[in-house]
């Protein structure tokens, strides 16, 4: 009795912690929205100024505010955000030093989508061979937003290229099936560009950085099953939970898009993600089945049950499913027994990159400029793709052969 009393008095205490703290930083972004709501030359000048600010808040509030007020003083900024990372990756592998920057790249890509000017999203596609599949993803859901006839031929040439990866493909024909327009008969590819079980993210309800909940743009976390031929096109399939009022299918559902998973592409897709201890092939089917038991089952308000095993939160959800499978994504110092406050971004933060391992470059003279190939080249039609939009892509023999991660003991 005692030990119930206990509880429910730091229950209490934690949830009134909790409120104290959302009040005092109830939106970080109010600011910037008012000054985005004037709709002023002045104002949008200001923002664009803002999206490289070296405070995270500050930051991703700016890049938020360009993308929904459409704020072509910022475009220039946001290339350079997207150009900085393409050459930084290859450059650097995986760009884990820096995992901000990496965010600040995909806000940047969906804000150029929201954007939609056709010209912008014409030099956005510049830089379409270069990027991992993940920036390449949310570029097709950035291109799938353009209105321009250039657009419709650039997803329909994507989602037909057989040696494209299967997730860059499924956001093609998304974008084409958001557009009402038919894409190409679906053959799924030998390269999926994810692994079943990946771990998944995006933004959502705390998906602007606060100081209480951390600094980094990454609100929601869901686990990937795979790539599929459903409806005439080709789907990604993916585990999740969102509270209960969500359509389609609130609390713990089983979707077949990123559009879906996205919240109808208001936020970025932030790729996918691994524990340190990288799980087996065995382990990666027990993930997906964990998460398929408990599909159907609520999402929970408190969070102070996020991981189940009756009601969960996104979060919650995926660490239980890897915790069925003998991993576990987030120390468990960042856990109370309720599994509060654990967030999406901490797990991010945790976890590391699962994509393609980089080329050995070659050896190039400490003077002379290199980049790496890209990671996943459009070749044969890739003139084709460029060409929709008026710009030149020049196709590239495929870069290497795909590693898969092996487990650590």
């Amino acid at each position: 009795m005692n030990g119930t009393i206990k509880n429910l008095a730091l229950t209490t205490i934690l949830l009134a912690i909790s409120a104290s703290a959302y009040s005092a930083e109830t939106d970080p972004c109010s600011g910037i929205n008012a000054l985005a709501s004037a709709k002023s030359g002045a104002s949008g000048l200001t923002i664009a100024s803002l999206v490289n600010s070296p405070d995270s808040e500050t930051q991703s509030c700016a890049i938020r505010a360009a993308g929904q007020t459409k704020n072509l003083y910022a475009a220039d900024a946001l290339l350079e955000n997207v150009r900085s990372y393409t050459e930084s990756r290859n450059t650097k592998g995986h760009y884990e030093d820096s995992l901000k920057a990496r965010l600040k790249a995909m806000d940047s890509i969906w804000a150029l989508g929201e954007i939609g000017n056709p010209e912008v999203m014409e030099k956005l596609l510049k830089l379409f061979n270069e990027s991992d599949d993940i920036a390449k993803i949310n570029m097709a859901i950035g291109a799938g937003k353009t209105k321009s006839r250039g657009a419709s031929k650039f997803l329909y040439d994507l989602a037909a290229k057989a040696d494209e990866s299967n997730v860059v493909r499924a956001a093609a024909y998304e974008m084409l099936e958001q557009r009402s327009e038919r894409g190409p008969a679906p053959k799924l590819s030998a390269e999926s560009g994810m692994e079943k079980g990946d771990l998944i993210y995006t933004g959502g309800v705390f998906g602007i950085p606060q100081g209480w909940i951390g600094d980094m743009p990454v609100g929601h976390a869901g686990i990937y099953a795979g790539t599929e031929v459903k409806d005439g096109k080709i789907v990604v399939v993916v585990y999740d939970c969102v509270p209960d009022n969500f359509k389609p299918y609130g609390g713990v559902r089983k979707i077949y898009s990123f559009y879906n998973f996205t919240h109808h592409t208001i936020y970025a897709f932030y790729g996918n993600r691994v524990p340190k201890v990288r799980p087996t092939a065995e382990q990666r089917d027990k993930i997906v089945e964990a998460a398929a038991a408990v599909v159907g089952h609520h999402y929970s308000d408190t969070h102070f049950t996020q991981k189940g095993p009756v009601d969960f939160d996104c979060v919650g959800y995926t660490e239980y499913a890897y915790e069925k499978a003998g991993l576990n994504p987030t120390p468990n110092d960042q856990e109370t027994g309720w599994g509060w406050p654990l967030t999406p971004a901490e797990q991010y933060a945790a976890t590391v990159a699962n994509v393609h391992p980089p080329l050995a470059l070659p050896y190039a003279s400490h003077t002379a400029p290199f980049h790496a190939p890209s990671q996943s080249i459009l070749t044969n039609g890739a003139a084709a793709l460029g060409g929709a939009f008026g710009i030149s892509i020049q196709p590239a023999a495929q870069d290497h052969t795909y590693v898969a991660p092996v487990a650590v003991n």
